[in-house]
This record gives C-alpha cells, structure tokens and sequence, in this order.
C-alpha cells in the first residue's frame, strides 16, 4: 500500500522511484523506548528593584541592574527536605531568651515574671474604681461591691451570676439609682447666630461688636434663624358678642373690680 501511494505521488510530480530507493524495514523490528528524564520546569527570575523580568541576559533591559542573589526566583527553589519555599523545621535557630544586664533602682537584678492581666472594678453608684481592685468596699460612698458593679475586662460568660467576692445586688436601692440616672426629654435647643448688616460677618457669641468692622449689634443685624412672630389668639366675634351682652345684663352701673372690691 505505501509503494503505491509513493509511485501515485512521485507520478503526480512527474518524478521516478527506482527499486534500489525504496527503504525497507527488517523484519524483526526492535523496540525504541523512550528515555524517562525528569520535567524541566522554567524558572523566571525578576530584579528586585525595578521588578522586569529578566530575558536571556543576567541584565536587567529596563535598569540594567545585573541579577544577584536578591532577585526573587519564581517558582521558589526546593528545600533539602522537598518542601518549596519552606526551611526545615531543625535549620531553624530558636529563638534566644535576652539575659537581662540591667539592676533595679534598689540594686537587685531585674526578673521575667509571667504576664498578668489587670483587673479594674468600678462602683456602679459612684463610677469610682475599687482600689486595690480586690477590695469589697467603695472608698467613696462605701458601697460594697455587688453584681451590679462592672469589670474591665468583662467575662460574662465564665461568671454569668456574678464574679467571685461580689454580693447579690439590692433591687430597693438599685431602680432608686436607676430613676435618678435616667434622662429626661428635652426640646433639642437651636443655635442662634446674628450677620453684621455692614460686612456680613458672624459675631462671636457673647459679643455685641463685630469682630471685623466693630460695629455694634442692632435691631437691623440679621438673626439666624429668624425669630418666630407670636400668632394672637383670634376669637370667634359672634361669641365675643354673646359674652358682652351677657355682662351687659349683669352689669348695674359699676364696674366689676367695684364689684368684687364691695363684696
């Protein structure tokens, strides 16, 4: 079959394919395996001032900075351990605890000590803190510490009831507390502020005299926000009338003050 799609080409081609030309295989044909090698990765690598990555060339085209052992390595060259990127874990050198070379005011030598957390406590009536914070007594008001007084920092959680050492709160004494630290309502007061009528500045609150002219504050001196018009109390004429003419019967020829000032 390859013979005669060979001739079939060579005839396309006006070409002529001898005998002798024609390569025949062996019989018995061996095997070629392939060699197993192991998989090349590329390496890029980057110059760690400019951040180019780097060509065929160990110089940087852009900087022309020549590549050394600080240029990054992308990917990350493989530890003795297989482990990219990572030391192994005896390499690494432990941490040395500092040895301390420095004497105390009193003239022994400065000591670690293990680090504590503070503790603060507050009186919930005075808001003063217990001093020490292991104290039960206010030094204030003398209240001893109860459930109600709070801790920094708070642990809810561990003490749901109460922290160790407190007493159980007075309910009597505590909605007293409570009702007198409640806030009451109050209509939110509007900042007023006066113009100059010469040079529209604002004056300085507290002062009658412009603090650019000098001028002193007048009726004319514009208010923000202006001041609200108090609106009479109209009433209905009709019921005006009926009013009048019922004191008009009662009345005998004196004024009722007269009246009032007889009886």
């Amino acid at each position: 079959v390859q013979q005669e799609r060979a001739r079939a080409l060579f005839a396309k081609y006006g070409l002529t394919l001898e005998s002798h030309e024609w390569i025949t295989t062996a019989a018995n044909a061996t095997n070629v395996q392939r060699v197993e090698k192991p998989i090349r990765m590329r390496v890029h690598r980057s110059c760690h001032r400019c951040g180019t990555t780097y060509g065929a060339d160990k110089i940087c085209a852009k900087c022309e900075h020549k590549r050394c052992k600080k240029c990054p390595r992308y990917p990350k060259k493989k530890s003795k351990t297989g482990e990219k990127g990572k030391e192994p874990e005896e390499s690494k050198p432990k941490p040395r605890k500092p040895l301390l070379t420095i004497k105390s005011r009193t003239g022994g030598e400065l000591v670690y000590q293990p680090v504590k957390q503070r503790v603060r406590r507050t009186c919930h009536k005075c808001e003063t803190m217990f001093q020490p914070p292991s104290a039960t007594i206010c030094e204030k008001c003398q209240h001893v510490r109860c459930t109600r007084c709070p801790r920094d920092p708070a642990k809810p959680k561990k003490w749901p009831e109460g922290y160790p050492g407190d007493v159980a709160a007075e309910d009597e004494s505590d909605d007293e507390a409570d009702l007198g630290k409640r806030r009451t309502w109050r209509r939110p007061r509007q900042r007023v502020r006066w113009s100059c009528e010469r040079c529209q500045s604002f004056f300085k609150e507290g002062s009658q005299a412009c603090p650019d002219c000098g001028h002193e504050r007048c009726d004319t001196c514009t208010r923000i926000p202006p001041k609200k018009a108090r609106k009479e109390k109209e009433f209905d004429p009709e019921v005006v009338k009926r009013v009048e003419e019922k004191l008009a019967r009662f009345s005998i020829g004196e004024t009722p003050t007269a009246s009032v000032v007889a009886t």
